[in-house]
């Protein structure tokens, strides 16, 4: 298993959550089967039944961009952002799941991070980034309205009956 260490996260950030220390970003550059078990594990946490399963994970890991937000030398994971290019526009990227651990969730985390994987997404060329957020999660909303996403449309029933999502778009500078 490879870890390619990003950026560590601000240490203003950490110190303001109780107990934790030396938070990273990283991008998955390949996987062993526990790996794939935490990020598993930590998508169904976040996401119910629509997280991703070993099946879907290891071609995002091989052909798109997995990001993890962890503390050194531990196992457990603080965040995870999945990142897949976009086939009908080669500058834009698709940011398909996006969370922080509900325990540290309100401390700005998530902002910080979502803030490193835009710098890493422009650094490797990439001039957009797109992604649907359920209408109904407003602090999801605030957070990538805060970093920069504009919604341009509502999908209605994206993913079934009355599963309403916005549509947003980041442009990189």
């Amino acid at each position: 298993m490879q870890l390619e260490k990003i950026r560590s996260m601000p240490k203003m950030i950490i110190d303001n959550i109780e107990g934790v220390d030396g938070l990273s970003v990283y991008l998955v550059q390949d996987y062993d089967n526990e790996l794939l078990r935490r990020l598993v594990k930590f998508g169904e946490n976040s996401f119910g039944e629509l997280g991703m399963d070993q099946w879907s994970l290891v071609p995002q890991i091989k052909h798109g961009n997995v990001y993890v937000l962890k503390e050194a030398n531990k196992k457990s994971i603080s965040g995870i952002a999945i990142l897949m290019r976009d086939w009908e526009d080669s500058g834009e990227v698709y940011l398909s799941d996006y969370a922080i651990a509900e325990e540290l969730q309100g401390n700005k985390l998530g902002f910080h991070f979502l803030n490193v994987i835009i710098k890493n997404i422009k650094e490797q060329g990439f001039k957009r980034i797109s992604l649907t957020v359920d209408i109904e999660n407003k602090p999801a909303i605030n957070l990538y309205e805060k970093s920069g996403f504009k919604i341009i449309e509502t999908s209605y029933d994206e993913y079934g009956k009355s599963h309403d999502r916005y549509i947003m778009t980041l442009e990189i500078d």
